[in-house]
């Protein structure tokens, strides 16, 4: 029985950290091939089947793949592979999507300094295209997606930018031609002119207000 307080551990738990020990402990690197099921129930000293359990948790991670004439193979981990399966289900609450906001906001707002020193005049012009016309007070979710995706670039971190798709992805129930609700200034092209000719202080500072409208929204 375990412990109050923790989670019981088990058999698929326990083969599943042994097979990643197993990974670690054999140097295995990326596009190597794992030994067949039944070398490594032998070497594990478990049943083949309670093997396969283990591989199929380490695939659903994507940190395995199946080739065809080949075997499974060791891949780069995807650390927001099991998350993106929940988001693409759509089991969040309302309540998790407010909290999966405040924390795409949290992190783009972090990013601005790495995003205001890799700035570039050609990365401006793929963000101000995204950007569009700053006429209109209502925008559409596609071009929130287009324009921030555009701006997440520029810190040059695919990690931080497959989160932050990862978390859009969590919002469910927001479909991708919904409109947002009318945001006062700055507007993206505001936004595009401040990071061409401010400070970083002042793009963070914009962005701030940029984003003030969805944290009272929620």
């Amino acid at each position: 029985m375990a412990k109050e307080g923790k989670p019981e551990i088990t058999l698929a738990d326990s083969v599943e950290n042994r097979l990643l020990e197993y990974l670690r402990v054999n140097h295995l690197h990326f596009g190597d091939l794992l030994p067949k099921e039944t070398e490594l129930a032998g070497r594990l000293q478990i049943s083949r089947h309670i093997v396969r359990e283990g591989l199929s948790r380490l695939k659903a991670l994507g940190l395995l793949e199946a080739k065809k004439r080949r075997g499974t193979v060791l891949c780069h981990p995807k650390p927001f592979a099991g998350f993106q399966k929940l988001a693409d289900a759509n089991l969040f609450t309302e309540r998790d999507r407010r909290n999966f906001m405040e924390l795409r906001v949290a992190m783009e707002l972090g990013m601005c300094g790495f995003i205001y020193a890799r700035r570039s005049p050609e990365k401006l012009a793929v963000l101000r295209k995204a950007a569009g016309e700053s006429g209109s007070p209502v925008r559409r979710i596609s071009a929130e997606v287009d324009f921030h995706s555009a701006l997440m670039a520029f810190a040059e971190n695919p990690a931080a930018n497959d989160f932050r798709k990862v978390l859009m992805l969590a919002f469910g129930s927001i479909r991708k031609n919904a409109a947002v609700p009318a945001i006062l200034p700055p507007s993206h092209k505001d936004i595009c002119d401040v990071l061409e000719t401010g400070s970083a202080d002042d793009f963070h500072e914009v962005m701030q207000q940029h984003f003030q409208p969805y944290l009272s929204s929620i």
